[in-house]
């Protein structure tokens, strides 16, 4: 049963068939010493971190360890994500061990955000302060002049005060993964305590810190894209036969989830995990994505017996009854005791973004590398004969069946990180929410 406002989108951005969510997807391959491979405003899977100047460079880590084994681990993504209306250039990095001893256990899976004042932002930000002023002042002039006529020039002064499309107090880039432009023109000189503000927050030295081997990490790293979650109407979506399902389905394993979740999909299914593949297989041109980006939104559960998903929304694991429909946004409860208050600055934290099983297939275990190369097993993996690729999944059948693990593969089936709504200056560790595979 499909859910009448799916988890993540509010029930009006639907109306057009958008939804408020970005969706991420892999964009190809970065060049080896390419700038953007140095650069934290640029969105990536895979490669190295690169953190921002701060003021406090102690905060920079050298290495991010994992808590269970505390051996260094490498980096899921790094996503450039500056907010709507923000002054400062924010940054997300999510982290995961891979090795099996430490999957499905809290501390394996780590997420960092890093923010600096960007005073592109706090100049745009100013200037559309004082024009909407600007605006409001003149229509209160001609409302005096005559007190019995509001002209129709007049008219707009009120929504640009009340939300019209031109914010009042200037926005991010309207694509939250964009790096900004540069600006060509020379700065104008500002007041003395917008100067004295800025000292408190810009960092005396101007160059990033990007981790470096022998640290582990993905390789190559991938360029990030975003496009905009549209889901069809209904109507266009067909999901009447069994056959047709099983269509679905079929399409959904060969395509987009690869061999991490075909297996699950034999499995029984509850109604939470059944809206979560109907949502991403859904979403127009968004079957590989890897990432959902939804900064105050809802996340999109996984799993209804996950604990996390429980604690999110109260009441999610209750069979429904006949003709009911699974209404996740109305479940979604943020507890403080769950999702705690940023540590820094004592804000709430909200949700915003989460990694998808897609990610599984791209970042796999042969593709970590501690050269900052591309791994040897990597590049020799197409070349093996016919021979070798049967040894090697006989030698892979005799490990399962001896229980075994399968090398270090990741087991989770969905990451969501909570942010400081606040989004206070520094570099700070946020909260991870992850549902396991098991939970199924």
């Amino acid at each position: 049963m499909s859910p009448s406002s799916p988890a993540g989108s509010s029930s009006s951005s639907l109306s057009e068939g958008y939804t408020n969510v970005l969706l991420a997807l892999p964009d190809g391959t970065i060049p080896p010493d390419h700038a953007d491979l140095r650069s934290h405003t640029v969105s990536l899977i895979g490669g190295y971190p690169t953190f921002p100047p701060l003021l406090n460079t102690s905060q920079i880590p050298k290495e991010v360890k994992c808590k269970i084994c505390n051996k260094p681990i490498p980096l899921l993504a790094q996503v450039y994500c500056p907010l709507e209306n923000g002054e400062n250039d924010r940054t997300l990095y999510v982290f995961a061990c891979s090795r099996a001893g430490c999957q499905k256990k809290d501390g394996s899976i780590r997420a960092f955000r890093a923010s600096i004042r960007n005073d592109e932002y706090v100049k745009d930000v100013e200037e559309k302060r004082k024009a909407a002023e600007a605006e409001a002042e003149k229509a209160r002039e001609e409302a005096r002049k005559n007190p019995f006529t509001l002209s129709s020039n007049a008219q707009p002064n009120g929504s640009a005060l009340f939300g019209s499309a031109q914010p009042l107090f200037g926005a991010a880039p309207s694509n939250p993964f964009a790096a900004p432009s540069s600006d060509p023109t020379p700065k104008t000189s500002t007041d003395s305590a917008t100067e004295d503000l800025s000292k408190l927050y810009i960092s005396s030295s101007s160059s990033s810190t990007t981790l470096a081997p022998p640290i582990p990490a993905y390789q190559p790293a991938q360029y990030l894209t975003t496009i905009d979650e549209y889901l069809p109407p209904p109507e266009e979506v067909e999901y009447e036969s069994s056959d047709d399902e099983d269509n679905a389905d079929e399409e959904l394993k060969g395509v987009m989830l690869d061999d991490n979740l075909e297996r699950l999909l034999n499995q029984k299914v509850d109604e939470v995990f059944q809206a979560f593949v109907r949502r991403l297989e859904g979403s127009d041109g968004g079957l590989k994505q890897v990432l959902r980006y939804d900064f105050g939104g809802i996340p999109l559960p996984y799993s209804s017996v996950s604990p996390i998903t429980r604690k999110l929304f109260p009441g999610c694991e209750k069979p429904l009854t006949k003709n009911q429909e699974l209404d996740m946004n109305g479940l979604y409860k943020l507890d403080e005791k769950v999702i705690k208050r940023c540590e820094r600055c004592g804000g709430q934290r909200t949700f915003e973004l989460q990694l998808t099983p897609y990610l599984l297939s791209i970042l796999k275990p042969h593709t970590i590398s501690t050269t900052g190369e591309v791994s040897t097993k990597e590049q020799s993996k197409g070349k093996m004969t016919e021979e070798e690729r049967k040894k090697e999944l006989n030698e892979l059948a005799k490990k399962i069946n001896e229980g075994g693990a399968v090398d270090d593969e990741m087991e989770w089936g969905n990451i969501m990180v909570f942010g400081c709504e606040g989004d206070c200056v520094g570099l700070n560790e946020e909260v991870v929410a992850v549902e396991w595979e098991m939970s199924l």
